[in-house]
């Protein structure tokens, strides 16, 4: 590693000293030294030269104090160890020094071999810090990657037939890219479509994988050899998929899985559904919300789970609401959002004519949240 040690003193005597002392210890490490007398200049030489690690500086100065310089260092520069050298004892000024992140400081006279063991320690410390940073920039760039290729599974281009319309809006947890919740709108034949949400428990990388997992089972056991099947039951897909994922996931027995499964059949203008521990869903209908449930226990849990089918009649302009429960979560403890205000945001966004981006948004300001605490999949179904 190369680097750069800045020393700043009004008094030329006391770089040249520092440097002096310092310039063994610098060879040996690559490093290399600037001077400066005026604290004014520091800032503007940081950005110039860049690769500065350590800023050595004096306390007392005429133009600035050390430690304002220092506090200033740490707001525009956090990474760059701070070293305060001061031959006063001014209580005031080393407690401004410290707020200012100072690594440590070394009184005048200084014992050279101290001086040296603590800029050595100093070196270590940005070592370390630059090692984490450089860690945390591969851990997020190999989070990207896995929310593009999670991006790659499950965003396809969905049917577009004359008499319904689907919209998705997808959203992982910022800072992990990618999470655990699953969609898909499936054609299984003219006029009737399958429509499939689920939620992995947990966050991130491992939960995406799962929901890879869960598309591979999904397309290669069922949906190829039942997309023609007139009799298709969703119930009957949920036991499929609990025995298949039972089965996958044998050595992950603590990866629950909510799932829910449509059947949207319009020639007949019916739904019929089947629930395993998916969030409940909301209907739109002359202007007023109904939320729809139907209990199922999780993927996962057991082999032999209880699902039953529900069927209901669709209309002209019904919109039917599904979003995994991260839309509606507003506190850390999962205090969740009451029917009532989830229903009134959807209505209130229908007579609005909002996008999906923007009923999501309208979550977030009556939950007071600037992000969520959970991924967030919303889907409308719209009939015309």
């Amino acid at each position: 590693m190369t680097g750069k040690i800045f020393i700043v003193d009004d008094e030329a005597h006391i770089t040249r000293s520092l440097v002096r002392e310092l310039s063994e210890w610098g060879n040996d490490h690559d490093i290399s030294f600037i001077t400066l007398n005026n604290p004014l200049e520091v800032m503007n030489s940081i950005s110039q030269e860049g690769d500065v690690f350590l800023v050595i500086s004096d306390l007392r100065m005429p133009e600035m104090t050390g430690s304002d310089l220092l506090l200033k260092i740490h707001k525009e520069y956090p990474d760059i160890i701070t070293i305060l050298l001061t031959g006063y004892s001014e209580v005031e000024e080393i407690m401004k020094a410290i707020k200012a992140g100072i690594f440590s400081y070394i009184l005048k006279p200084w014992d050279e071999k101290y001086l040296i063991a603590e800029v050595n320690k100093a070196y270590d410390l940005y070592k370390t810090k630059r090692d984490r940073r450089k860690y945390i920039e591969m851990l997020d760039e190999e989070l990207k990657w896995g929310g593009e290729l999670q991006k790659t599974l499950l965003m396809r281009e969905f049917p577009k037939p004359d008499k319904v319309e689907f919209f998705v809006e997808y959203q992982p947890l910022p800072k992990l890219y990618c999470g655990g919740d699953y969609y898909d709108i499936i054609q299984l034949s003219r006029g009737r479509f399958l429509v499939l949400m689920g939620d992995v428990a947990g966050h991130g990388l491992k939960a995406a994988f799962i929901t890879t997992i869960l598309k591979t089972i999904i397309y290669s056991g069922y949906i190829r050899d039942h997309r023609d099947d007139e009799r298709f039951s969703p119930a009957g897909f949920l036991y499929w998929l609990n025995s298949r994922v039972n089965e996958e996931l044998s050595r992950f027995p603590d990866m629950l899985i909510t799932f829910v499964v449509l059947l949207v059949d319009i020639p007949e203008k019916k739904m019929i559904f089947s629930n395993a521990g998916q969030q409940h869903f909301f209907l739109i209908r002359d202007d007023k919300y109904y939320p729809v449930y139907r209990e199922g226990i999780c993927l996962n849990i057991t082999d032999k789970p209880k699902y039953l089918n529900v069927t209901f009649k669709l209309k002209s302009h019904d919109k039917i609401f599904l979003f995994t429960d991260g839309l509606i979560e507003i506190t850390e403890n999962r205090t969740s959002l009451t029917n009532e205000q989830t229903g009134s945001i959807l209505l209130d966004s229908t007579r609005n004519g909002y996008a999906l981006k923007e009923i999501i948004d309208e979550f977030k300001k009556v939950s007071a949240q600037q992000v969520f605490l959970d991924d967030v999949t919303l889907m409308l179904i719209r009939l015309m």
